[in-house]
């Protein structure tokens, strides 16, 4: 989906004010990387929200940063910007409002399909809490407590990181490499042999942040020993996945 932002020049409010359009909300985080780290443009941009850049154009635009020459030359084809009016002007382009999360490194999510948003990345601990019963213990109901599985009635927070070094507050971009840990415990996420998603002592080594958004699936629901429904699926890692969203 097409993606906008403005870009407001830092030192007043009346000139070299944009609109960048962007191909995707990948496309404006991956753009964003290379900027900002860029030695030209990094002491001129600020990214105050997803969708409010600043720039100072006396060190460096914004608008320069896909020419031919830029550091974001590869973006030439994925984003263009418009100038609007200066102040003393009378029209302003009102970009769409996006409702959306941050990919901020560090922060906590809850993680859920795109296909069906009420089902979400789940981690049972030691008990399952049944509405209106006693806590049941996971072992009664016939499920491996070190296991992730995909619910519809209940859902776990996440910290979804870099892997890098000094880089908590930064934007994850697909290629890189991320930890998933469960902040309650501290403990991160890996991939067993069978390709299934369990709580682990060691992170899962390479795991990029493309692979979290379309790089698991659910299994078939699990029953209990009754062969009632347990509202669970296994959560398995695959090449093709479903496509998975943070919230």
């Amino acid at each position: 989906m097409v993606y906008y932002a403005y870009i407001k020049h830092i030192r007043n409010d009346w000139s070299c004010r944009l609109v960048a359009v962007f191909a995707s909300r990948a496309v404006a985080d991956e753009w964003w990387r290379v900027v900002s780290t860029s030695p030209k443009f990094s002491d001129s941009v600020r990214r105050v929200t997803p969708q409010f850049f600043t720039h100072n154009t006396d060190l460096a635009r914004l608008h320069d940063s896909t020419q031919h020459d830029e550091v974001a030359a590869g973006f030439i084809g994925k984003v263009f910007f418009t100038l609007l009016d200066d102040k003393c002007g009378r029209h302003l382009s009102i970009i769409p409002s996006l409702d959306f999360t941050d990919h901020v490194s560090g922060n906590c999510f809850f993680i859920r399909t795109k296909a069906s948003p009420n089902e979400y990345w789940f981690v049972p601990h030691t008990m399952l809490h049944t509405a209106g019963t006693a806590p049941i213990t996971a072992s009664c109901l016939n499920i491996e407590p070190k296991l992730v599985y995909v619910s519809r009635t209940e859902r776990t927070r996440f910290r979804v990181q870099l892997t890098s070094r000094n880089t908590a507050g930064s934007i994850m971009i697909g290629s890189d490499e991320i930890s998933i840990t469960l902040p309650s415990v501290n403990l991160p996420i890996n991939i067993d042999e069978n390709g299934q998603v369990i709580v682990s002592r060691t992170p899962r080594p390479g795991l990029k942040f493309c692979e979290l958004l379309d790089g698991f699936c659910a299994g078939p629901t699990l029953y209990d020993k009754d062969g009632k429904s347990l509202d669970l699926r296994e959560l398995i890692k695959t090449a093709d996945g479903e496509e998975w969203e943070l919230v």
